[in-house]
């Protein structure tokens, strides 16, 4: 069998950009990936191969790139001293056009502040952004949180607010609803997702629609979020609803949510679990959960494949994944299941065991990944991290390849809000 090689070890000392053979000249479009590396944003180019400094203020924390790879949001963060021994953190929300130029500030640390109605100890944070699609305007929520204490770990997402890069922003939905969000995959509505309630949203922030579902409020120590994907015509939201807390674990259902208001439909119930670690297939036949033992203190018994009944139709699946709690099995973009070390799962599996294929894998610890399409794959190990670009071929004899990227220092914690990518035109 063939395996991806692994990414240890490397050229280079760890902590270096590792810049690729420059690629030949090509009409087709390529990859863009725009990463954070000592608070700077650097670009990568598949066309080119090569790295280069766009952003150098040493203090961004998190980048996000539009659709069209032409603009990149992200947040600079700040410290402030408050007292001896006590200080806080905040972010301001910025945008910089890919090639460097044009950076400027769109929403200011005390503007989000004042959103998040901050005390002098709060600090403040983006948890989410969102790119409307196929424009540059970016939804996004604020949270709060005490450095001294638990810090992000236990902030609640609140409010939704809209901005344009190219110009101003609306808040949409005022601070102090505890939510996330997801946007329509034809960029006219947004579903909103509480620990209780789902609703909808006109992305204009017209049409409010509250309390289209209402499930059981959880708590894990904090609340328990849902989680969920749009059906592909934009027409219906499936959500992970939790029913119950059996303890360490969670009981909840699959509904299908229509935005016309229609009655809502449970396509599976799935006990033992999490909803975080849900995924879908693309076709919307199947959903992949973790499943937990009946046993106390329940441990992971596997990873599990149902079928949705009815069926979900068509989705939209989220395309990068992170795998540092729950997450394993999903399916690529045209609908093939792999483990979260991209082994190849039968196209009838029921669980992660079945493992059909595994010439082309990854054998180290992953920390998140990014489909591109079927057969190319961004991903994040972890000690050192390192971000690949992957090839994979399972139709014949072709080696899979990886091009490393870059290389963070072992000290260095990456999250996938540290790199984004984006398809541009040469």
């Amino acid at each position: 069998s063939v395996g991806m090689p692994s990414p240890s070890p490397m050229p280079g000392s760890v902590g270096t950009a590792l810049p690729s053979p420059a690629a030949a000249p090509s009409n087709e479009p390529g990859l863009a990936v725009a990463f954070v590396k000592d608070g700077n944003i650097q670009l990568w180019e598949e066309a080119t191969g090569q790295i280069q400094t766009i952003l150098d203020t040493g203090d961004v924390i998190a980048v996000t790139m539009s659709d069209d790879g032409q603009v990149i949001a992200f947040l600079r963060r700040s410290g402030v001293q408050i007292s001896d021994g006590e200080g806080r953190e905040q972010s301001a929300l910025w945008a910089v056009d890919r090639n460097g130029g044009n950076p400027r500030e769109l929403v200011s640390a005390e503007s989000l502040r004042q959103r998040l109605n901050a005390t002098e100890r709060d600090s403040t944070n983006i948890p989410q952004m969102q790119w409307i699609p196929g424009t540059h305007r970016l939804l996004f929520s604020g949270w709060k949180y005490i450095v001294q204490a638990e810090g992000e770990s236990h902030a609640i997402p609140e409010g939704l607010s809209l901005v344009d890069a190219d110009a101003g922003n609306t808040t949409l939905v005022p601070a102090g609803n505890n939510l996330r969000f997801v946007v329509s995959p034809d960029g006219r509505q947004v579903v909103l997702m509480s620990p209780n309630s789902l609703g909808f949203i006109n992305v204009d922030g017209s049409n409010p629609r509250s309390d289209v579902l209402t499930y059981s409020s959880l708590q894990l120590p904090g609340p328990v979020f849902p989680t969920g994907v749009w059906t592909r015509d934009s027409q219906a939201f499936v959500i992970t609803a939790p029913f119950e807390n059996t303890g360490t674990d969670i009981n909840f259902t699959v509904k299908r949510v229509p935005v016309d208001g229609s009655s809502p439909e449970t396509l599976a119930e799935i006990l033992r679990s999490e909803p975080g670690s849900t995924t879908f297939s693309p076709d919307g036949k199947h959903a992949a959960f973790v499943q937990f033992t009946d046993t106390q203190p329940s441990e992971i018994a596997g990873w599990r494949i149902t079928l949705l009944t009815p069926e979900a139709g068509s989705l939209t699946i989220p395309t990068k994944l992170e795998f540092e709690r729950f997450a394993n099995l999903h399916w690529s973009p045209t609908g093939n299941p792999f483990t979260k070390n991209l082994r190849k799962l039968c196209p009838d599996a029921t669980s992660d065991s079945d493992v059909c294929d595994d010439r082309i894998h990854f054998d180290g610890t992953l920390a998140a990944l990014q489909w591109i399409d079927s057969n190319r794959v961004l991903f994040l190990t972890r000690n050192p991290s390192v971000l690949f670009l992957g090839e994979m071929d399972f139709s014949g004899n072709m080696d899979g390849t990886t091009i490393p990227i870059v290389a963070w220092p072992l000290e260095d914690w990456v999250s996938s809000q540290s790199f984004t990518m984006a398809e541009v035109s040469p």
